[in-house]
């Protein structure tokens, strides 16, 4: 194995790309369980109430997307891996199969705007939610 990388840019501006899709899985996570937290303690919803009882649509499709969001951007941080391989001249495979490196270069762009549309689209729909909210009675 050579001392530096072959092409020791995409080292630099992977770790760029990473840090954005690490961003967009931490607040993913946590905007999975914002509706439930700002309708308990902001909208008036007993704390006794359980979350079946008044979630609705909007927060089902926010799930669906911020779990996407989540999942593509675990699938961005396997193919960084292999990108990162490949920045050092080495061969690599991805599941089992042989890549090459437009191959990974596209699939991180494609996980990287799965990432960054599916979280918008997952807080699109929590913002739905709540301006839309009407407390059970």
């Amino acid at each position: 194995m050579d001392d530096k990388p072959k092409y020791p840019w995409r080292l630099a501006t992977n770790e760029r790309y990473r840090d954005v899709v690490k961003n967009l899985m931490t607040l993913s996570t946590a905007s999975l369980l914002l509706p439930g937290f700002v309708a308990k303690e902001f909208l008036g919803v007993s704390k006794d109430v359980t979350l079946k009882s008044f979630v609705g649509w909007p927060i089902y499709w926010s799930w669906t997307f911020l779990g996407l969001a989540i999942f593509s951007g675990i699938v961005f941080h396997y193919l960084s891996a292999k990108w990162v391989r490949l920045a050092w001249g080495q061969e690599t495979a991805a599941w089992g199969i042989p890549v090459t490196e437009s191959f990974v270069e596209g699939a991180l762009h494609v996980c990287f705007w799965l990432t960054a549309s599916t979280f918008m689209l997952g807080l699109g729909f929590v913002v739905a939610f709540l301006f839309g909210y009407g407390a059970p009675t």
